[in-house]
């Protein structure tokens, strides 16, 4: 009994797992059963990040003039792009073309905690974690050149024993994440914790 149980259960979780990565696998179309519409993923700002489906019918449309400010503390495997820091590719492309218009949308970003390190120059993070270089590095310049600002917290970095001089040219060193923070909501930007 408690043999077959544990069997199931591992069947169980090797479907789900391969589920998961054909879900992760599929094409940029998601394809439609019977009955159901095609939609097409597009990057419509961001080319190489955050892809997006157009729904124009929507409820709550992207508003024009709109100001977020992202929270990002999660870390990530040194060899792997920054899920959190990838996610704000995605925020991008929806004011760029998932809804019914595209609106402008001022973005800015505060890494602390975990996500400190992610902001390190491809030299600093290959001495550290023994990579190739920073695998974040490429998302955060087109962040950049979408015009997204990025701000590394000053005391997250010096507790990692990071300097500032090893901060890449996509971000800026902010005297901490709470100023960083609490200064841009003043100044009118929603406040978006990155909890995933």
């Amino acid at each position: 009994m408690y043999r077959t149980t544990v069997t199931s259960l591992m069947i169980l979780a090797l479907a789900s797992a391969i589920h998961s990565q054909a879900n992760a696998q599929s094409s940029a179309t998601a394809s439609p059963t019977a009955g159901e519409e095609s939609f097409q993923y597009s990057n419509p700002r961001i080319a190489d990040f955050g892809k997006v489906v157009n729904l124009p019918e929507a409820a709550h449309q992207p508003r024009e003039g709109s100001k977020i400010v992202v929270d990002i503390t999660k870390g990530s495997d040194p060899d792997k792009l920054n899920s959190a820091i990838e996610k704000v590719c995605r925020f991008v492309n929806i004011y760029a073309g998932a809804g019914k218009n595209s609106a402008d949308v001022r973005i800015a970003v505060v890494l602390h905690g975990d996500a400190t390190l992610a902001v390190l120059n491809d030299a600093a993070y290959a001495t550290r974690f023994k990579t190739n270089g920073n695998p974040s590095l490429a998302c955060l310049r087109q962040l950049k050149d979408a015009g997204v600002d990025v701000f590394v917290c000053g005391q997250s970095l010096i507790g990692t024993g990071a300097k500032p001089s090893e901060v890449s040219d996509q971000a800026k060193v902010a005297v901490s994440a709470l100023t960083a923070l609490v200064n841009l909501q003043k100044d009118g930007y929603a406040y978006l914790p990155m909890l995933k």
